[in-house]
């Protein structure tokens, strides 16, 4: 944890502005995952994934001094993301695909895309959720990711023979694990 972490963005942005280089880095690490998933949710190659990434940096950079709302440099950045997205995608004939288990950061349930904020909302949900899923134990971590991460949707004596347990068991393990999570995340998000 660096001296930046708990820094609001607003604050963050002001120490880029005057050339901290520390507070840059904590800024990129604050956000490189939220960047890196808007491209990757385009379907594009890893290359150009790379290559979105920085250009979307390398414009924040340029652009530093210039944003009027620096508290929402997080909405900046997908906003930016998806342009350059677009700007590479354009021409071409891509096939939306998805290449992340993040299927839902970009889209709500009706398929139209999220507004930046609530891009950012979702994914700082899913990044607590995946903390609090990497605290859990293998067995149960496997289970849940099994029961409701898998694409293929195992069935019940699929998840049982790979897990190496009784059907029956499945369902109260099932339970544990979900209260242990629900725990895991009380403790992480402080709600109830």
């Amino acid at each position: 944890m660096t001296e930046y972490s708990n820094y609001p963005d607003e604050q963050l942005i002001a120490a880029c502005r005057s050339g901290d280089e520390k507070a840059w880095d904590a800024l990129v690490e604050r956000y490189e995952r939220l960047v890196y998933t808007v491209p990757a949710r385009y379907g594009l190659t890893q290359s150009e994934i790379d290559d979105v990434f920085q250009s979307v940096w390398l414009s924040l950079l340029k652009n530093m001094n210039k944003l009027r709302e620096p508290d929402r440099v997080s909405a900046w950045l997908v906003t930016t993301a998806r342009r350059e997205c677009w700007e590479r995608r354009r021409g071409a004939d891509y096939e939306r695909t998805v290449t992340s288990d993040l299927d839902t950061l970009l889209t709500d349930r009706a398929g139209e895309e999220l507004p930046p904020e609530d891009v950012v909302v979702t994914f700082r949900q899913y990044e607590t959720l995946r903390g609090a899923m990497s605290t859990l134990g293998t067995r149960c971590r496997k289970l849940l990711w099994m029961l409701y991460y898998d694409s293929n949707v195992p069935s019940y004596a699929d998840v049982a023979e790979q897990l190496e347990m009784p059907i029956g068991s499945i369902g109260p393990m099932r339970a544990r694990c979900l209260k242990k999570l629900r725990g895991i995340m009380t403790n992480i998000t402080g709600a109830e």
